[in-house]
């Protein structure tokens, strides 16, 4: 049986569309339930697939908005703080992730993405006034045992210097026949800090301030059209709420990277922990890798860590 994964060929070179504003999300969602019913999950065996970046210059975000996000997702804030958190950043992707999955250059069926993991690196702080030049680029497709992933690479620049990056992966579930999926690497249970509330309307209160209107986060009722028994909690509010909670122990204010994988969903309403562990090397914490789990400690919903760099010593 064959466990190798398969790149899919993207074109060269990478093609600019420049976009002039954000897509408006219900024509998005409109046009990606119209593309579920025509589009297949899966790509034929000698497809490639052109590469496309999307471009949006000169995007100010909504201050009333990262306030909003700050207080649902737990960071702590003071007036005087005039810096954006790094995971909002990641929603302002959100339409333009949209807008390239219902796209006539992105070949696979929308509906069946799933966010499996995202990553950034937070170079520089950004200013809740800046003026951002965005751009999503379609980074690599690869053929695995489970699917199709695909991932964008995330950019944000502010006048002309690149502040912060990031990649989104997705998951298609079509299964490549006569191969087997990787044994699961020994679950690490890290030891538990905190304890985490997620309110039944977790899902909508944070699709009000990301923009992410997925059926499967707002209503049981929408939840079970898609396969769930009940409405689950978007996976980018646990990775900030993991941030935010951290945040309470140790500074930010160094460039970092975090890395996360999203596991099994968290069914709202829910109670959760976060446990971490601190990694020093040279009398600095330099590493933290934590997960959020159950309540009871044994179904792991996120894993990840958060790597501190020395670039700005």
């Amino acid at each position: 049986m064959e466990t190798d994964t398969t790149q899919i060929p993207l074109t060269e070179p990478t093609r600019c569309v420049r976009l002039k504003t954000l897509p408006p999300m219900p024509a998005v969602f409109c046009k990606l339930l119209a593309l579920s019913l025509v589009r297949k999950p899966g790509l034929p065996s000698n497809a490639r697939v052109p590469k496309v970046q999307l471009l949006l210059s000169g995007f100010v975000p909504d201050p009333k908005k990262i306030s909003r996000y700050r207080q649902l997702c737990g960071f702590s804030h003071t007036p005087e703080d005039r810096t954006i958190p790094p995971s909002f950043l990641q929603t302002l992707f959100i339409g333009m992730l949209g807008r390239y999955v219902t796209s006539h250059f992105f070949p696979v069926n929308p509906m069946g993405l799933i966010q499996t993991g995202q990553s950034f690196e937070a170079i520089q702080p950004v200013g809740i006034y800046d003026t951002l030049d965005l751009t999503c680029t379609l980074k690599d497709m690869t053929r695995t045992s489970k699917g199709i992933t695909t991932r964008f690479h995330l950019q944000i620049h502010t006048k002309n210097t690149l502040v912060w990056q990031g990649i989104s992966t997705y998951l298609t579930r079509n299964p490549i026949p006569g191969t087997t999926p990787k044994k699961p690497i020994k679950d690490r249970f890290l030891p538990p800090r905190l304890t985490i509330q997620v309110p039944a309307d977790t899902g909508r209160r944070y699709a009000q301030v990301s923009g992410d209107y997925n059926p499967h986060h707002l209503f049981h009722t929408t939840a079970r059209l898609l396969g769930f028994k009940q409405a689950i909690a978007h996976g980018m509010w646990s990775l900030a709420r993991t941030l935010a909670g951290l945040e309470q122990t140790m500074a930010f204010s160094r460039t970092f990277t975090v890395d996360a994988a999203f596991k099994l969903p968290i069914f709202m309403p829910a109670t959760l922990t976060l446990g971490y562990e601190h990694i020093i090397a040279k009398h600095v914490q330099n590493l933290i890798y934590f997960e959020l789990r159950d309540a009871a400690g044994r179904r792991p919903h996120l894993k990840g860590n958060v790597h501190f760099l020395d670039r700005d010593r």
